[in-house]
């Protein structure tokens, strides 16, 4: 993570970019429900928090694919390994006469 200013409105909507519930977040990164309801609820301003306790939060976030930037927040795009498969002819015709 590079060190942004995270504004509460970017940490709320990169908390619903992830899909967990505060809940959710709040277990996963230890803290507080009532410590992600507060930092989602400064809306712009700087989420008052230990430094140390919102880099836990946005790790998770991270790790979901969640991406904050100087401007805003945004979803990375899932990589996904080529699926790459070669059947012949003789394998297709093989398995058609096995569901025959």
């Amino acid at each position: 993570m590079n060190l942004i200013r995270i504004t509460g409105l970017q940490f709320a909507a990169g908390r619903v970019l992830a899909s967990p519930s505060r809940q959710e977040l709040a277990q996963r990164a230890g803290l507080s429900y009532h410590a992600i309801r507060d930092w989602e609820r400064s809306s712009n301003a700087i989420p008052g928090a230990t430094y140390s306790h919102l880099c836990r939060a946005i790790y998770v976030l991270e790790d979901a694919g969640v991406c904050f930037t100087d401007g805003g927040v945004c979803r990375k795009r899932p990589t996904t390994p080529a699926v790459s498969a070669t059947v012949t002819s003789e394998a297709v015709v093989a398995r058609a006469t096995q569901i025959d």
